[in-house]
């Protein structure tokens, strides 16, 4: 009988990209702000919050704009989920700023082939990790460092680490300990990338970023 609780999070957390949709549609087409995120959100904490934010700037079509400043706000939840809040908060001054709904329908849309493949694998496992407040702390500290290279604004910069606190928001949602351990691993690749692109950038100038890096990197991974 202990064990019939936990049925319903795996049904509510199963399908992220119906989630998303049903988001969508209680916005009504209309723009919102941070804080009304925040509220409409309500219990489901830091997970999709962080998802729908780094969803925009982890696609292979990223929506120019959002990466910086929606970096800077994942700092501070994730330094939040540091120090063990449950619930995320954000001060007034950012809790006003406009979300357009047109950019958050572009993410769903042309975010449901990398949602798919994540509900292809993320279901409930290892829980007692990803309830644990130290485990989480450290969640917190990954997504607090793939935050602060979204921020920068040079290229190259946001896409990989972005997927990554993607990744992480879904582990949080379906409390996947496996796929967060997944994402903290994931990390130190972002993070190369991210680093290349800066000493690049640093030192040959950001559209350097463009015509070395950025080819390298497809190289590597195979893309045309």
């Amino acid at each position: 009988m202990k064990d019939s609780p936990p049925a319903a999070p795996t049904d509510r957390h199963a399908h992220l990209s119906k989630e998303l949709e049903a988001f969508l549609d209680r916005l009504g087409g209309e723009d919102t702000t941070i804080g009304a995120l925040i509220t409409i959100i309500g219990d489901r904490g830091f997970g999709l919050l962080l998802l729908i934010l780094s969803l925009p700037a982890a696609l292979p079509l990223p929506a120019p704009g959002y990466a910086t400043p929606f970096g800077l706000i994942m700092m501070l939840l994730a330094t939040q989920m540091i120090r063990g809040r449950v619930m995320p908060w954000v001060p007034d001054r950012v809790a006003q700023r406009r979300v357009p709904f047109s950019l958050l329908r572009f993410s769903v849309k042309n975010g449901r082939l990398p949602l798919k493949v994540v509900e292809l694998i993320i279901r409930p496992r290892l829980r007692g990790l990803s309830r644990n407040r130290l485990f989480l702390a450290l969640v917190g500290g990954t997504v607090l460092v793939m935050a602060s290279f979204m921020a920068l604004p040079i290229p190259l910069t946001n896409t990989a680490p972005s997927f990554v606190i993607f990744v992480l928001a879904a582990g949080i949602l379906e409390e996947d300990g496996l796929v967060l351990l997944g994402g903290i691993l994931l990390a130190p690749v972002a993070a190369a990338i991210a680093g290349l692109a800066i000493y690049t950038a640093v030192t040959l100038g950001p559209e350097a970023v463009e015509t070395t890096v950025k080819p390298l990197i497809k190289g590597w991974l195979g893309i045309a």
